[in-house]
This record gives structure tokens, sequence and C-alpha cells, in this order.
């Protein structure tokens, strides 16, 4: 009994044994569940989803194994190494020192783990600018690694890799670099070249190559591990992403940014796609994209992208972060470059003194945030607050990260154009020369950092009175600029990297004019104007007369439709705020830019002629003067709105002789609110309903505005043009919306109108390649004499209210944006435009115009197509295309209502039929879309309201529909400035009409019928809307 009764009592121990262990494995199952969770959540960079798991893990561990096992060690440095992503490194630091105390207590200092945890004591020290705490226990870690495992082993070289960076981040770029060489070489003869190891050592080799300026280095590293990444690891592994983003980001600071753009677009699409929208990785690329964007001078379409980045930044990774004081730092100089200075300030000095806080004020990242700040100071004249941390931030940079280092060549040049602005020339130059030298040397002659201190060095030049020198660096400046614009990109982004440096060219323009060096004054002026109009046109002459097959046109043409469509699309995206939607059709546009761009150079191999065709032509004034009339004058301005400038204007005038002269017409006090006034006074604002032939009210002040004008404008070239029957007018800026035809010669009570004939041209390069495209339309055989559209159903009862054209209210705006949101329906912008209270009324005007024309026209020898009603719809204008009808025919006219959009030129449009359209068709043929089309008309004429009005461009002049027009292959567009009752337009355009078909010229023509419409008593808001673009 004894024996049984002990045997039970055994038993019974036995099982209670084997329940403890059961329970036990089972926590400790569980805490590896949460552990595992825990890493695969960290390994996404959901650090705040891991968090919860390692720290359950921890203390399930702790509990149960206590804090001395070494699984505990384990979760512990798991938890660190969370705490250090989110950036919490003042709770961190603790949790660290208590890992490795704990390791190197129960393992000893060199076992693997005690040096892992040290390695994150080192990596806390670091991230909080502490370097000179972290380099000793690194340079302890990679001894006791060395000692324990060898100077080959993997973790060795994870010590070594960490020294190095610390070396780096300490500025002592001469010590880091034999490191990172070191730890590449031992992985790649430990662990081969294709490991991931290797990958990141060569990656990071690429970086210390490009801080040091060894920029040709970095670039060939930067594209060897690219190509090993993807090969090896696939294009979506994350070390992938990062070379793939580092080698776009130097492309960018190397001004390539046809090579730029697709990477960081389609990083980021991969990012997203594998890693979420929020993720870091994900964030660092659209980060890229808005400095892309920037560094073109995108920023109205960067600015949202940095905000959101910086915004997500906050809420993934916290305030404390570096990768969110990056992205703060950019949405600051995107607000400064705005002109946003109050945001940016506000920005700048809490993120300055936050990042001092916890970096410290020697850290790199505080350094750049307080350049970004003093550039701030400087731009709002406070300029003895912006003196000394220039000063600092030079000082400290140069001796902490080298003489070459980006920040301290940015640095240098903030220094040197502060000392500008503050009337030391002579240090300004010193200063100037130096930065100009460095940035040249390291990132080569077009990088932006290089081409902004030759600028500044030339204005410091201007300041010293070295007049030459300055001339012989804006020079150099102008061909850096064009060499970087011929690029492969795309329309917008020419457009938009010119406005950026054209200020170079207007300054070089008025020193030669200053100089009297007039023909090299006008060839600048040239430059400055319709430069994407001309390369669109000059590729429509070569593809037409370049001995192209009919196949090679026609893929030109369905490209060139199918740019036209994403351009379309793109805009759209814009204006409703669809920012993801906008990545990816601009992602598609790039990759099609570049199909189409190797097309050409195809092309160019192959035809000789048509590569002669392609090359664009700025042409000079004795060139040019052959294509003048030689009773006409062409009276060129140039209007300089930069800083320097600050609104002076120039003026040109070239004779079909030849004979040049240039004119420095001084400023016009508040030019574009002057213009403006005047525009308005003009236009009667509302003319729609019955014809009054009283006196405008306030003649008096119409009468001031154009008296100004004209002294400004007009008088101080009076001897020179008085005497010109005919003026062909360049304007520029905001000059291009006034109606010179209103303006008066002093002491005269006519307008310019009564005795002379004026015409609008974009530039003179732009009138010869109108002239030639005239002589190729001549040769036409049997062309229609006119297509008309007009008078579409907007709807389908009879309204007498006008068209309704109050500012909408937000709400509108939002519902509206919503309506385009929400659907991929092709009527959404339909509704949208009525939500925004643009709903179309029907133009009984407009038909009663179209039936005069058509009798005018109705002899069957003049090949009349009428499209009105329910014909006047888009639907059947894509077919007139499609088939090739609309390039039959020498007049093309539009009686119908205009979308007038300034912000995105693109939207602007013709509003055809709006009831019963097909999917697909909303009636609004766009400016974006008008390019597809394929034109040969000698005038197109726009009776719609204010369609020769647009976004003024820098370098291009006013866009829109005009501009849209011409690229489609039309050659004059007769256009309107301001809305006008269809009862008086449609008189109008009877009466010019009548006139063409007498044989009169367009010009003649359209002269007559305003002084018809003077006689007969209509004041300027009639008449003077009727603007002719063309030759």
């Amino acid at each position: 009994m004894t024996l049984k009764t002990s045997f039970m009592a055994l038993a019974l121990c036995l099982i209670t044994l084997v329940a403890q262990a059961t329970a036990l494995d089972s926590q400790l199952e569980l805490a590896k569940t949460y552990n595992d969770t825990a890493i695969k959540y960290y390994q996404q960079g959901e650090f705040q989803q891991a968090l919860p798991l390692a720290e359950k893990a921890f203390q399930i561990r702790k509990e149960k194994l206590g804090e001395g096992h070494l699984d505990t060690v384990k979760s512990l440095n798991h938890v660190v190494v969370i705490y250090l992503n989110l950036a919490r490194l003042k709770e961190a630091l603790p949790l660290s020192e208590n890992a490795y105390r704990l390791a190197k207590e129960a393992l000893g200092e060199k076992h693997p783990d005690t040096l892992i945890s040290l390695n994150n004591l080192v990596d806390i020290y670091r991230h909080l600018g502490h370097l000179k705490e972290a380099l000793p226990l690194s340079e302890n870690a990679y001894r006791l690694a060395k000692e324990a495992l060898g100077e080959k082993h993997p973790d060795t070289l994870i010590s070594l890799n960490n020294l190095a960076l610390i070396y780096q981040e300490s500025g002592s770029l001469s010590e880091a670099l034999p490191l990172f060489e070191s730890a590449y070489h031992h992985r790649y003869e430990v662990l081969g070249e294709k490991h991931r190891d290797t990958l990141i050592s060569l990656n990071n080799l690429a970086l210390i190559y490009q801080e040091l300026g060894h920029i040709e280095k970095a670039l060939s590293l930067f594209e060897a591990g690219y190509r090993l990444c993807e090969d090896a690891l696939g294009k979506q592994d994350r070390h992938t992403l990062v070379n793939m983003a580092n080698l776009a980001e130097l492309y960018r600071e190397l001004a390539r940014f046809s090579e730029a753009l697709p990477l960081f677009e389609s990083g980021y699409h991969l990012a997203k796609e594998v890693f979420g929208e929020k993720n870091p990785n994900t964030l660092g690329f659209l980060n890229n994209l808005a400095l892309t964007y920037q560094s073109l001078g995108r920023l109205e379409e960067a600015l949202p992208y940095s905000e959101k980045v910086y915004h997500f930044a906050q809420e993934v990774l916290g305030k404390k972060r570096p990768e969110t004081f990056l992205a703060l730092n950019n949405l600051v100089a995107n607000y400064k470059q705005l002109g946003s200075l109050k945001d940016a300030l506000d920005y700048s000095e809490k993120g300055y003194s936050l990042s001092k806080e916890l970096f410290g004020a020697y850290h790199p990242l505080t350094l750049y945030i307080g350049n970004s700040l003093a550039v701030i100071y400087r731009d709002l004249g406070r300029l003895d607050e912006a003196l000394p941390l220039f000063q600092k931030n030079y000082r400290l940079s140069e001796k902490l990260l080298g003489k070459k280092h980006l920040l301290t060549i940015g640095s240098l040049i903030n220094l040197a154009e502060l000392n500008r602005l503050l009337g030391k020339t002579k240090k300004a130059l010193l200063l100037s020369e130096k930065g100009y030298r460095l940035s040249e040397e390291v990132y080569g002659p077009n990088h932006p950092h290089t081409l902004g201190v030759l600028n500044n060095w030339a204005r410091a030049d201007i300041d010293a009175k070295q007049i030459n020198k300055a001339i012989k660096r804006l020079e150099k400046f102008v061909a850096a600029v064009e060499n970087v614009r011929s690029g492969d990109l795309s329309v917008e982004n020419r457009q938009a990297l010119f406005k950026k440096w054209v200020g170079g060219y207007f300054n070089l323009s008025r020193l030669y004019v200053e100089q009297s060096r007039t023909e090299d004054a006008f060839r600048l002026a040239e430059m400055t104007k319709a430069r994407t109009l001309l390369q669109s046109i000059t590729a429509k002459l070569a593809a037409q007369q370049g001995g192209l097959t009919v196949a090679e046109q026609r893929q030109l043409q369905d490209e060139e439709a199918s740019l036209a469509v994403l351009n379309d699309r793109i805009a759209k995206a814009l204006e409703n705020n669809r920012l993801e939607d906008k990545i990816t059709l601009v992602t598609e546009k790039t990759q099609l830019v570049n199909k189409l761009n190797q097309f050409h150079r195809e092309l160019m191999a192959k035809y000789s002629k048509y590569a002669q065709l392609s090359k664009v032509q700025i042409v000079g004034a004795k060139a040019g003067a052959k294509y003048l009339p030689a009773d006409a004058v062409l009276i060129s301005y140039l209007h300089l709105p930069d800083k320097i400038n600050q609104g002076k204007i120039l003026a040109f005038t070239l004779q079909s002789n030849g004979k040049l002269t240039a004119h420095d017409l001084g400023k016009i006090p508040d030019l574009e609110e002057t213009v403006k006034k005047y525009h308005r006074r003009l236009s009667l604002q509302k003319t729609r309903g019955p014809i009054s032939l009283r006196p405008e009210p306030k003649k008096d002040v119409l009468a001031l505005l154009g008296h100004e004008l004209g002294q400004h404008l007009l008088e101080p070239l009076k001897d020179i043009i008085k005497e010109k029957r005919r003026w062909i007018i360049s304007p520029s800026g905001p000059l291009a919306l006034i109606p010179f035809e209103t303006l008066r010669f002093e002491g005269e009570d006519s307008p310019v109108i009564a005795k002379h004939e004026i015409t609008y041209v974009q530039s003179l390069s732009v009138l010869k390649l109108l002239k030639e495209r005239e002589q190729a339309y001549q040769r036409i055989e049997k062309r229609g004499t006119l297509l008309a559209m007009g008078a579409p159903i907007y709807e389908t009862f009879v309204s007498h209210t006008p068209t309704s054209e109050h500012n909408p209210s937000s709400s509108d705006i939002n519902i509206a944006r919503k309506l385009v949101d929400s659907s991929d329906d092709p009527q959404r912008y339909t509704g949208a435009f009525r939500q925004l209270n643009r709903k179309w009324r029907n133009l009984p005007g407009a038909l009663k115009e179209l039936e005069r024309v058509e009798k005018l026209f109705f002899f069957k020898t003049h090949r009349l197509r009428i499209y009105k009603l329910a014909d006047a719809t888009e639907a059947n204008l894509q077919r007139l295309d499609k088939f090739g009808i609309l390039a039959k025919y020498r007049y093309l006219l539009f009686s119908t209502h205009g979308y007038l959009s300034t912000e995105v030129p693109a939207l602007s449009s013709i509003v055809l039929g709006q009831v019963n359209n097909p999917p697909g068709i909303d009636g609004y043929v766009t400016a974006g879309e008008w390019p597809a089309y394929n034109l040969k008309s000698d005038l197109m004429v726009l009776s719609a309201c204010e369609t020769g009005v647009g976004k003024v461009v820098s370098g291009e002049g006013v866009m829109g529909l005009p501009y849209a027009f011409y690229v489609a292959g039309n050659k004059n567009t007769l256009l309107t400035l301001w809305s006008i009752s269809d009862e008086v337009t449609a008189d109008f355009i009877f009466s010019f009409f009548r006139k063409l078909k007498m044989g009169i010229g367009q010009v003649e023509a359209l002269t007559a019928t305003k002084r018809e419409f003077i006689e007969a008593g209509y004041g300027e808001a009639y008449w003077a809307a009727f603007v002719l673009y063309g030759v």
C-alpha cells in the first residue's frame, strides 16, 4: 500500500509538472507568435502596428524566462529597434542600454547577440546626433566583432558599415570612404556580387562618393547597383526601390530630368503596390517626385505632393523622425518658391527649433533646415537675421561635411547672394566665383545650383558696373539652360523649366540694349517667346514635308493624338485635385513622350530632310525682315517682371528693309492691374441682352487708362510706326490682353485702328513658320471654302435667362469635385459644370449668324458645310477629323459658347452640344484635345466668348485655345477677348465674311469691319474684342 500510495503521489506530481510546462510552452508560443508578427510588420515599415506586439512578446519572455535570458534580450532588442524607427529615441535609449548590459552580463561582450545590442545602442546615439558618444562605442563594436568573428564575418561587416556611417554623418568623409570601400569589397568577396548585403554596401559606397563630389563614380555605382538589385532581388524588393530612388535623385541633381522622372514615377507606383500608400518607402518616392517638379519649376503641382508626404510622415513616423523633418523642409521650400513666405517661415522656425532640440545644432539635418530658414529671412528682407545664420551654417557645413558637400555649396551660394543684397559687392563677387567653381566641378555646368550661382554672379557684376563680365556670364548661363531644355522633356516640363530661368534671358537682353547690341538683344527677346509653340509648329512642318511614308506620318499623328488625350485627362485630374490619378497619367505620359522622342530620333537618322526641318530656328532680325510686308512694321514688346528689372518694358521695331531699333520704355506702375482695369472697362462686363449704343459709364476712367497705356507703349515709337499702314504686334506678358487698336497717340481723338491695320503674332520666328505654312497650304488643291459649326443644343427647353457667370460657392466647387471624382462617366464634367452654375443657354444669335453665312456662301463652288443645332456636336467634329474632312477647308467657323480656364489652360474649351451625347463624349473640345486634330485651315474664327484669353506663361505668351489651334495646323485665328452679345457677334462675323468672299485679305477685312462698327456708333466693347493672331 505504501508503495502504491507513493507511486500515486509521484504520478500526481508529474501531471502537475507537465501541465505547468504545457502552460509555459503555450505562453512562450504566444510570445513567439507576437514576435514573428511584429517582425513581419517591421519589415513592411508598419512600425506602429509592430510595437505593441513586440512589447507583449518581451513582457511574456521577461516574466517566464527572466530578463537575462537570450530570448528575452532578443525581444528587448526588437522593441528597441522599433522605437528607433518610430524616432522615439529618448524612450529607446534606456531600453537599449539595459539590453546591452544584460547581454554583456549573460553572454559576454563578444557574443553575437551582445554585439547586436551594442550596434543598436550605437544606432540610437547616431540618430540622436550624439556622434561623439556613438563613435567610441562603434569602434569598440567593430574591434570586438573582428576579434570574436573574424574580419570578414557578416556581423563584423555590419559593425564596419555602422562605423563608416558615423564618420560620414560626423562630416569625416575621408575617414568614412575607406571603411565603406572595405565593407563593400569584403562582402563582395564573402557573399558574392548579388547578395543583399553586398548591394547595400554598394549603395552606401555610391552615396559617399556623391557626398564627396565624385559624381561620375557615384553615378556608375548607382546604375550598376540598380541593375544588380533588379536582377538579383526583383523589381519590387525594398532595396531595389531604394537603389532606384537614389539613382533617380542623382539624375535630378544633375538636371537629367527626363531620366529622373520615369524612375520616380514607376518607383512610386511599385512602392505603393508593395508597401502601401503611407509606407516610408512610398513616401520617399512621392517626396522626390515633388522635388523634381520643384526643380522643373512646376511649383503648384509639387505643392499637394509635398503636403501629402509631410502629413503622412507625421501620421506614420511621428513628428520627430528625420524623414519627417526632410518632408517638412521640402514643404517649406515649396511654400517659399510660391511666395507663401508666412507659411514657410512658421513651418521652418518650428522645424529648426525642434531639430536643434532632438539632434543638436551640429547635426546635418539641423544645418539643412537652418539654411532654409535663413533663405526665408533673406526673402522677407530680414537680412540682419539671415546673415549670422548663413555664416554659421556655411562654417559648420564646411567643417563637418567638407567643402564639396551639397549643403556646403548651397550655403556658400546663399551667403554670396546675401552679401550682394547687403551691398557688399566685392565680397559677393569672391564668394560667387568660389561657389560657381565648386558647383561646376562637383555637379557640372547644367546643375540648378551651378545655374543659380552663375546668374547671381552676373547680378553682382552688374552691381559692380562690370557689364562686359556680366554679359559673358549670362551668355554662358543661357547656353546651359538651352542645353537642359534640349533633353527628352515633355512640353509642360520645358515650359516650367524655362519659366524658372527666364529672368537671366531678360537681364541679358536688357544689357545688350544698354550696350547698343540691338540685334543680340532682339535675338534674346525672341528666345523668350513662344518656344514650345515654335517647336510644335516645326515638328508639324517636318512631319508633313520631311519625306516620311504614310505609315510613319500616321504613327506620329497617332502618338501625338494619344499625348493630347493624356494631356486633357491630366488637366481634368489636376483641376479636380485627383492626385493619384494624375500621377498615374503623368507616368503613362512620360513613357509615351520617351517613346515619341525615340521614334523622332529614328526618323531624323533615316531622313536628312526631316532632320533638317525638325531643327527649331530662332529667326534673327535680318533673316526675318523679308517676311514682313513693305508697308508693315513688327513691334515686339518684352515685359521684364523679374525682381531685378521690376516690370520694365523693352520694345523692338523691325521694318521690311531690315532696320531694327530697340527702346527702353521704362516701367508702367502696376502694369498687370492697369491692364486688367482697362480690359474690364472696355468689356462693359455684361454685354448680353439688349444692345446699348450709349457711352459707357465712367468713360473718363477708360480714357485715362487708355491714355496711360498709349503714352508708355506707343508714343516713344511714334516716329517709326505712325507712317506704317500695318502693325504686327508681338506682345509679352500682360500686354497680350490689350487690344492695341483702342489706344491713341498723344493729341489724337481717334484710336489707332482708324489709320492702321493691326494683327498679333507670338514672335517673329512663329511669323516665319506661319508664312511657310501659308505657302504650303496654297498648294493644296480642291479645298472647300468654309466649314462652320455652331448654335449647338445646350438645353432642350427655351430659356430667356442669360448664361450664369457669377462665381460658384465653395460648396458648389466641392460638390462638382465629388461629381468628377466619384465615377468614370464621360458625362461627369457636364454635371460638374452645371453644379458650378455653368448652364449653357442656347444661342439664337449664333443660329442667325450661321444662316446668314450659309446664304453668303450659297454657290456650290464654295463647297460649304454647316453643322448646326443637333449636328453641332463633338462626335461629328471627331468624325470630320477622322475622315480628313476638317483638313480640306480653308475657313473654319465655330459659333458656340467658350469655356475659359486661366488656371488650367488645357481645359479651355469650345462648348458643343450638351444633349444626347453618346458614351465617351462630353461636348467640351478642350485646348488639351485640339492638338490631336489635323487642320490645314488658313483661318479659324471663334465667335465664342473670351477665346483669346488664357494663362500667360513666361517664355510662351498666352496659352489655351490660340496655342492649341496653331499646334493642330491652323494658320490664322480670329478670337475674342471678352463676352459680346450674340446678336452683335452675328452682325460682325457676317460683315467680316462678306469681305472675305469679295477677295479682301483677312487683315484688311477685319480692319474694315471694325471701322464700319465705329462709324455706326458702336463703342470699343463691340468691335475691339475681335483680334487676329497670324499673318
